[in-house]
């Protein structure tokens, strides 16, 4: 985010007529009303008083900032006072503050407060800067001197600049939360998906015949693969309506998807829209206040029976017929394309399945694949190899040219390699964190050839699931070694011929850190929670950026991971006790939150926290 849009000379006073927290808290407040940043201001300056309720936002020498996000705030902004004669603010050190910026931000846009937090943060421990601020004479040299604070933030890489984005606008904000939903929903579905397929597939190929076998232990087998595949799409309406409404939501969603599939043959298109119908549903039901005496029953009684009620419902009286036809439709479209269209689709789904590496736009590609696997199985055969394609490119590129790399990106290739191998994209993700411009076109481009030659050799892959180690249960082995191989050796090629030669500093291995976390109790001064749907790559790269961070800032960190295998390294509340601040760095709803609600929370993606970790733990200044 670039601050000097958030500073203007409306919204600086040079000398704060307040002689009150009262009275500078209002000052301030006005000043923003008539800068037209606020909707309601009787809103808002009571959110500032929510939040310094919290905890009181005045600092050491004479620094104080209050903030809060509000609905009531129309456009984020920054107000900077100055109070020639000090107020008392009840600060800790009990002197009396005189420098004032107050944030406004949107109600939701958690991105915008922790961008602004950090650069201000950054640059109040600068020497000199408090002091420079209080001599200015003019609003000129005082928005001058303030919207410096990002081009002079010293501790901040050009990967933490990137940090620095333009606000989410309110649909954005909505679109990113029912990403996050969907793909809460996704991880919880993929261990049944992953499960059913391979069974179901592996049944079939050990039967030596087409069909499903229908006696002895390999029909046993098929029935386990199809209990999965067919519970998956529950799994994934509940779960959806879960992250929405917490556990009231978890029947209505489950239930209401069971009867949209196994009624309407909506697949997994109903599961999704009867999940985020339920869950809206519930959370609309629980702002219903109830009276003290029933309040016990909501939770565990009357929301999920409502829900469930409501949500069934409309899925037999309302929607589930249209969302059956449009998904019989879609169905027809594919069918069509696997002729003469492969090529076209083949295209689109391996550039997004490549493009940002188990993020958003490869969970929609992947999604859409492994949801047909036992209906389209082709569209699997072709995304499975580009999975693969981006981590295998990069580990070939470490390998044939060595001298383009860094010791520790030779290092982070054999790590992608295996990743790779078994179906893990985000192997690829530390190159392009270190070098996009280069890196991704690159793995974009094997992407594509790899789905493409995938399509043309009609490889069929029957598991849900990319790289080598669903070979087993793929038709077609040898087009989809050659797709993958052929990928790989694009992006390999293509990165060598774009990448520079790199000199490396003789001292490199004494540069070389072993960046861990905290693990005894309550010895961190931050904490932080990553999790992402898989629970593999991006849960541990966004733990491994920010312990690398708070080693070079020399910050006590303890970040618990909820990965693949449960909570790792679990915070307890004698953490939560000593700590500042903890950041949830998740693509996901957050296991067990109520663990946090007495500490200052960061709630970021796990990209920003792999990007940028050094500009979110420079929030530290900001209890």
């Amino acid at each position: 985010m670039d601050i000097t849009n958030l500073i203007e000379p409306e919204t600086i006073c040079l000398n704060l007529k307040a002689q009150t927290k009262d009275e500078a808290l209002k000052e301030l407040v006005d000043m923003l009303d008539a800068a037209g940043k606020l909707t309601n201001k009787s809103q808002f300056l009571a959110d500032i008083w929510k939040r310094e309720g919290i905890g009181n936002t005045g600092f050491d020498e004479g620094i104080a900032i209050p903030h809060a996000k509000s609905s009531a705030v129309a456009q984020p902004a920054v107000a900077v006072g100055i109070s020639r004669k000090g107020i008392d603010y009840g600060a800790d050190d009990g002197e009396l503050s005189d420098v004032f910026f107050m944030l406004a931000s949107p109600d939701g846009d958690d991105h915008h407060h922790i961008e602004v937090l950090a650069q201000i943060s950054t640059k109040i421990i600068e020497d000199g800067f408090v002091g420079r601020l209080k001599a200015v004479q003019t609003l000129e040299e005082a928005r001058e001197l303030l919207t410096d604070i990002q081009s002079s933030s010293p501790d901040l890489g050009v990967s933490d600049l990137a940090f620095a984005a333009a606000p989410l606008s309110p649909w954005a904000q909505k679109l990113a939360r029912m990403k996050e939903h969907l793909l809460f929903g996704t991880s919880h579905m993929i261990p049944f998906i992953v499960a059913g397929g391979v069974l179901l597939s592996l049944s079939v190929m050990i039967s030596g015949h087409g069909g499903v076998p229908t006696e002895g232990i390999l029909a046993d087998i098929a029935q386990m693969g199809i209990a999965g595949l067919t519970l998956f799409t529950a799994v994934l309406g509940g779960y959806i309506a879960y992250s929405i409404a917490d556990k009231p939501g978890l029947a209505p969603g489950m239930l209401g998807s069971w009867i949209a599939v196994s009624h309407y043959n909506t697949g997994f298109l109903g599961a999704i829209v009867v999940g985020f119908f339920a869950g809206y549903v519930v959370w609309l039901l629980k702002k219903i206040q109830l009276p003290d005496s029933m309040s016990s029953l909501g939770s565990i009684f009357i929301y999920p029976l409502v829900g469930t009620f409501i949500t069934c419902g409309a899925v037999m009286w309302v929607i589930g017929a249209p969302i059956a036809s449009a998904m019989t439709t879609m169905n027809d479209v594919l069918t069509g394309m696997a002729g003469s269209g492969k090529m076209m689709l083949g295209t689109v789904l391996g550039a997004m399945t490549a493009f940002d590496m188990g993020g958003p736009i490869n969970k929609v590609a992947t999604l859409f694949a492994q949801t047909q696997v036992n209906t389209q199985p082709w569209l699997m055969g072709g995304v499975g190899i580009a999975i693969c394609t981006p981590p295998l490119g990069m580990a070939l590129a470490t390998f044939l040219s060595p001298h383009k790399f860094k010791r520790d990106e030779r290092e982070a290739g054999k790590a992608a390699g295996i990743m790779g191998m078994i179906g893990i994209s985000e192997g690829a993700i530390p190159f392009a964190a270190g070098d996009p411009a280069r890196v991704l076109p690159a793995i974009v481009v094997g992407g594509i050839v790899g789905n493409v030659i995938g399509f043309m050799f009609h490889v069929l892959n029957h598991a849900p699931w990319g790289g080598w180690i669903v070979l087993p249960v793929v038709d077609g082995k040898i087009g989809y070694i050659i797709g993958t191989i052929a990928g790989a050796l694009t992006t390999a090629l293509i990165v060598i011929a774009l990448k520079k030669t790199v000199t490396e500093d003789e001292n490199y291995s004494h540069l070389s850190q072993a960046y861990t976390s905290v693990k005894g109790e309550g010895e961190a001064d931050v904490l932080a929670v990553t999790s992402c749907p898989s629970g593999v790559a991006h849960t541990f790269l966004a733990a491994k950026s920010l312990e690398k961070a708070a080693c070079a800032l020399g910050i006590k960190l303890k970040v618990e991971t909820q990965g693949a295998n449960g909570i790792i390294n679990r915070i307890t509340e004698k953490d939560i006790a000593k700590a500042k601040f903890v950041i949830f760095a998740h693509d996901v709803a957050i296991k067990e939150p109520e663990r946090f609600q007495k500490i200052k929370v960061i709630d970021v993606s796990t990209k920003d926290a792999m990007l940028n970790a050094t500009a979110l733990l420079h929030a530290k200044r900001i209890p």
